[in-house]
């Protein structure tokens, strides 16, 4: 029986996506190989917070199965986690070009610029074939997994119950955010879970699973984070799983499988009455990475540009928030303002009555939907209280489009509300019913796994 790896993560497979039964052998020899090489990153990963991250660095060599054997060590494997994330989503800035770049709203002075506008996801430059391939992000749910059998035993022994929450919550919390971005970006993707790892899962699947996992996590999760001194820290907060965070989370993967009741139950019991000191954004800290192809700088190194003519299109004038950018008298382009460059923004409270007013007309609730809606769009220059049941999702969508610019979620919006022919005409509903949305599988991925290539991209 041949088996095989999705993305070099050691996710094994075979041409019927049957399970091998040495698949526990090989993750145990892999897998310590991996963590060790990662301690030398942990004093630059977590920039404001690197006392506190900072563990001794070891020898790079295989290590015993019992080396999991102190908090320290264990939280060691937790940030590698963050290592996989963040990889996943700095290499050739691939946050923004699954999102706004591909979307064409935002550009970057990139030789690949041109091709993800255009939608040439498989014209077979380095950097695209590199976007294709999910290997980093299938690297974060398999560390997830093997934090999560190395916690169990530890409970009660190495870990206080605060320790022990925190851990488990994030490493839940974490791959439910990296099969997430899978699904928004691939559609259907195969399982690495051990019951079934290999079989290939539609999106409605992952999504439900995604779902579980991020409400598995929710309750383990601080609102803030404390650090060794028991103090609360809001420097570590903002760059690791908190409340506010999986919350948001799980209300965007709920929102995705159509239920808005539950997200707004969900949101309005985590957020109704509570004050901005026990909220906080999350992101992925920003910094030196030991892989050379990994972005550092993704904001000073290369400023991120839009248009004049199209920011005109999306704020109009009077929209406070024009001033997220950085406008000439002369030329033809603006730049994106990034107050804080040391951080990859992931979920930001000003998306909290986004999100609640979604979820609100989802449930059928359409004056607290507006409500939220008019919160959310602070500086806008339209009534939203006019709104009806009929141009509520057009305005939603609009605020979603000018507030959460330069997120990466924009193209994931648009398949969420069924707009991508609207904005990107280029595509056929021909195009779309054939998976054009998505994007292409990497030659490795196909080769390696016995996949098809997306039905779109194989024409």
């Amino acid at each position: 029986m041949r088996i095989n790896s999705i993305g070099g993560c050691g996710i094994q497979n075979t041409e019927s996506f049957q399970i091998n039964d040495i698949k526990n052998t090989v993750m145990n020899k892999i897998k310590p190989i991996t963590w060790c090489a990662l301690v030398a990153l942990l004093p630059f990963i977590f920039s404001s917070c690197e006392d506190y991250l900072t563990i001794d660095e070891v020898e790079n060599r295989t290590i015993a199965t019992d080396y999991y054997d102190s908090p320290q060590k264990l939280e060691q494997a937790v940030i590698g986690i963050y290592v996989d994330m963040r990889r996943a989503l700095l290499h050739n800035h691939a946050w923004l070009m699954y999102g706004e770049g591909r979307a064409g709203d935002l550009t970057l002075e990139l030789d690949m610029m041109d091709d993800v506008a255009a939608q040439r996801l498989t014209n077979g430059t380095l950097p695209l074939r590199q976007l294709t391939d999910w290997g980093y992000f299938y690297d974060a749910i398999q560390d997830a997994n093997h934090l999560l059998e190395k916690l169990g035993p530890a409970k009660g022994e190495l870990l206080s119950s605060y320790q022990y929450n925190l851990y488990r919550g994030e490493a839940l919390a974490l791959k439910s955010m990296a099969y997430f971005y899978l699904t928004r970006i691939w559609g259907a993707v195969p399982s690495a879970e051990a019951a079934d790892r290999g079989t290939l899962l539609n999106q409605q699947e992952v999504l439900t699973r995604c779902v579980q996992w991020a409400a598995e996590a929710k309750p383990l999760l601080p609102r803030l984070l404390l650090n060794d001194d028991g103090i609360v820290s809001t420097a570590l907060t903002e760059v690791r799983f908190n409340k506010t965070a999986v919350s948001l989370l799980l209300a965007h993967e709920q929102l995705w499988l159509g239920k808005g009741q539950e997200a707004y139950d969900g949101l309005t019991a985590v957020f109704e009455g509570q004050g901005t000191n026990s909220l906080s954004n999350f992101g992925l800290s920003l910094g030196k990475d030991s892989n050379p192809d990994i972005t550092q700088q993704p904001y000073s190194g290369n400023p991120i540009h839009i248009t004049k003519e199209k920011l005109e299109a999306i704020y109009p004038v009077g929209d406070t928030r024009r001033s997220m950018f950085t406008i000439p008298a002369t030329g033809t382009t603006a730049s994106l303002i990034v107050a804080k460059q040391d951080l990859l923004m992931i979920y930001s409270t000003k998306e909290i009555n986004l999100l609640m007013a979604e979820a609100a007309w989802l449930a059928g609730q359409l004056e607290a939907a507006k409500s939220y809606l008019t919160m959310a769009a602070a500086g806008a220059t339209e009534n939203y209280a006019l709104l009806t049941a009929g141009t509520f999702a057009d305005a939603l969508l609009r605020e979603r489009h000018r507030i959460l610019m330069g997120s990466g979620q924009r193209f994931f919006d648009l398949i969420r509300f069924d707009k991508v022919g609207q904005f990107l005409p280029s595509y056929t509903e021909g195009d779309l019913a054939q998976g054009a949305a998505y994007w292409p599988l990497s030659a490795q991925s196909i080769q390696t796994n016995g996949l098809a290539q997306n039905e779109y991209w194989s024409n």
